[in-house]
């Protein structure tokens, strides 16, 4: 009840203050994608949501958009920073993965095995991997949110939506610039770029940084601080007027990260876990003799080629790779040896993970607007390759013996996607347009995997799970589409509803034996308003929406190994309202809401017993994890001209309900419901210098973000604390 009645008053609250960017009319045609033509102005947003450029309020869609200017002036540099700006999205790292969820929909694995139910690109390129979706969020152009499933355009695992990271483009005219940063736990960050013409038809743009920052949390039994950063990244793109009709965009990304980490602590002193753990609970400190160290590298390069074919017509080949290194040299498994323990002073179990992962894509599409139909067709092909190897060494003092017993897994997976899809939109009056589409999908995936115990004495087990066997193999064929109308009730009002099918390939464990879990699906039922008001200086976008979600998977891991378990059904319907008002030129409001309503329909409990749940109990009736019932994000803006520029101040809340972290009952598995607070500054001079302050999380707010699940106690890791800095950046044109 508390609930419903914050979340129906927030709900009131928004309606009366908010809309989404409003709302000049200038040629969209001429912005970037994802980006607003006067940066921090008040323009129509243009996105690529449907492989094309189109208005915002056009596209028949949930989406949020932020533009480059947004981006740096709200200091966004990760999907941590992107969720604090879009209600709805959770990003939660744990063990070096990252969940991701929207509108309730996502997977909680901590092993990496799976992919997010959460499509992740760059420049284009399908970021697979859980360990690299943290990676690659560097000079950007534009991000673009896409809510819902997105199987016809997009396909390959997109159930819950899309995120697309647009890279800043090369530009037409020379310019280069610099930006150095100082923050709080030591926080220094720099960058530089150059970008403009080499030739006529060619330009190029350079960008360096690098960051070193002090760890937020302590372990005090080492002295050593944990979940530091120390990166450094680079991007070259290149874009070229081949000829008339022949375009093409190059991009190559590097980043590199380097950590005292990943870690996790226990939480809870009513759930600790057997053997009995260090008894410190307070956020950011843990008492474990591990030394922790891990890395990660991710190199990815896109190779666009646009061609026009015909008068109207345009063929589009999109080539990618990437290869991806993780090195975890030392992730405490059970954590926190107790030094004070009379049976197990400084008990440790540490792991050691390598994983690679290498990747190549080919799209082809072909559109065109032929006597008032939008169009396009096209066909996907992707391969991933992903090895990985884990060691967990257990301490010999739990087997009263003098000799370890060492845990090994080696892991190689194989996946193969390929699709041909279709899409249109239909104009059959001056006011109203059918779209739909459709795809076909063949998946197949193959995991070897062996996994052997190293006991004492030095005799060797190994499971019956070796490579080649044919029981780790997975073909599966699958369709998804849409089908919607959308109709203009006005200049200024758009409404739409569409029907549409999203899916996420299957696969196994990687480090548990035979153990497959099933495809995903969300069949979604969609329907929304967009509006423009108040002569255009602002906008309300309304969206409401029920899903029939199958076969959502969940990692629950124990010493032995993580299985992977399935809910066979579970439903979710909500409502989303996103929008924006500006009252004058000096002050705007903005904000975002997310109403959702989840509940697991078939899921028999595995594994909870320790959390109060017996194998078979039935958690028919719960909230899925990770989907707090309401959520939202609420932001006030002044501009404010000085006697030398122009000064921006900017102070946003972002608040959510409590949510279920696991599917058990136990109250160390629940989040309470929180809220933060940002504010930040941008001081523009002139056009030369711009001077950036922020502080995020002013509250100081601490809540849990990843749980890992092991014997009968949980681990975890908390958000970031209170943080704040300035920058100084000089553009030179």
């Amino acid at each position: 009840m508390m609930v419903q009645r914050w979340a129906g008053s927030t709900a009131l609250a928004a309606i009366c203050l908010i809309g989404t960017p409003a709302l000049a009319q200038e040629d969209a045609q001429n912005a970037q994608p994802g980006t607003d033509q006067a940066g921090r102005g008040l323009q129509d947003i243009v996105v690529t949501a449907q492989k094309r450029s189109q208005n915002i309020q056009d596209v028949p869609a949930t989406i949020n958009a932020l533009s480059a200017e947004t981006i740096k002036d709200r200091q966004i540099s990760s999907l941590q920073d992107l969720q604090s700006s879009i209600a709805g999205l959770k990003f939660d790292p744990v063990a070096g993965n990252s969940n991701i969820t929207i509108r309730g929909v996502g997977t909680t694995f901590t092993t990496g095995a799976g992919e997010n139910s959460v499509s992740l690109h760059l420049d284009g390129v399908y970021l697979s991997s859980p360990q690299a979706a943290g990676l690659g969020q560097f000079d950007l152009g534009g991000v673009e949110v896409l809510r819902g499933p997105q199987g016809t355009l997009y396909g390959k695992n997109s159930t819950a939506g899309i995120v697309n990271f647009i890279s800043a483009a090369p530009s037409r005219e020379m310019e280069a610039g610099a930006t150095l940063g100082y923050g709080n736990f030591d926080d220094v960050r720099g960058s530089l770029y150059v970008s403009g013409p080499l030739t006529e038809s060619i330009r190029l743009r350079v960008y360096l940084d690098a960051e070193d920052r002090d760890g937020y949390v302590k372990n005090l039994q080492t002295g050593q601080e944990l979940d530091d950063l120390r990166s450094h990244s680079a991007r070259v793109g290149a874009d070229a007027d081949v000829t008339d009709n022949w375009s093409m965009e190059t991009r190559l990304t590097y980043r590199r990260e380097g950590s005292n980490g990943p870690y996790r602590q226990p939480y809870d002193l009513n759930r600790l876990s057997l053997p009995i753990q260090d008894t410190i609970v307070t956020p950011r400190r843990l008492n474990s003799p591990t030394l922790f160290d891990g890395n990660r590298t991710l190199v990815l390069g896109s190779w666009k080629n646009t061609f026009d074919v015909a008068d109207g017509v345009t063929l589009v080949s999109l080539t990618g790779a990437s290869k991806l290194r993780v090195n975890y040299n030392s992730l405490d498994s059970l954590a926190q040896g107790n030094p004070n323990d009379p049976i197990f002073p400084n008990l440790s179990i540490p792991i050691v993970q390598r994983v690679r992962v290498s990747t190549i894509s080919q799209e082809f599409n072909l559109k065109g607007d032929t006597r008032g139909i939008n169009w396009l067709a096209g066909a996907f092909y992707y391969r991933e390759r992903n090895s990985s190897t884990g060691t967990v060494t257990l301490d010999p003092r739990l087997l009263g013996s003098p000799v370890a017993l060492i845990r090994r897994s080696s892991d190689v997976i194989i996946r193969e996607s390929a699709s041909i899809f279709a899409d249109a939109t239909i104009s059959i009056s001056d006011t109203t347009r059918i779209f739909g589409g459709a795809r076909g999908l063949y998946e197949r995936a193959k995991n070897d995997l062996l996994v052997t115990f190293e006991l004492p004495g030095g005799l060797v087990v190994s499971t019956d799970c070796a490579p080649n066997d044919p029981r780790q193999r997975l073909t599966d064929w699958s369709a998804t589409g849409r089908l919607g109308v959308q109709h203009d009730l006005s200049n200024d009002v758009m409404a739409y509803g569409q029907v549409s099918r999203g899916y996420k390939s299957g696969g196994f464990s990687n480090n548990t034996c035979r153990n497959e879990y099933k495809p995903e699906t969300v069949n979604a039922l969609e329907a929304g308003l967009k509006t423009r008001f108040f002569d255009r200086r602002a906008t309300l976008n309304i969206a409401a929406y029920y899903y029939d979600y199958k076969n959502v998977s969940i990692e629950q891991s124990t010493i032995l190994g993580t299985s992977i378990v399935g809910a066979p059904k579970s439903v979710l319907y909500g409502l989303d309202l996103d929008g924006r008002v500006a009252v004058n030129d000096v002050l705007s409001f903005d904000g975002n809401l997310s109403l959702v309503h989840s509940e697991y329909k078939r899921f028999l409990s595995t594994g909870g017993a320790a959390f109060g749940d017996l194998d078979g109990t039935d958690l028919s009736g719960r909230a899925l994890n990770k989907a707090p019932g309401a959520s939202g994000t609420f932001g006030a803006q002044v501009v404010v001209p000085v006697s030398a520029g122009t000064l921006t101040l900017r102070g946003e809340a972002y608040l959510t309900s409590g949510y279920r972290l696991r599917e058990y009952n136990d109250p160390a598995l629940r989040q309470k419901g929180y809220e933060l607070y940002n504010a930040y500054l941008t001081y523009e001079p002139n056009s030369t210098w711009t001077v950036r302050g922020f502080i995020r999380n002013i509250s100081n707010t601490d809540y849990v973000l990843g749980t890992v699940l092991q014997l009968n106690g949980a681990t975890g890791l908390f958000n970031p604390p209170r943080t704040y800095g300035v920058e100084l950046s000089v553009k030179m044109q």
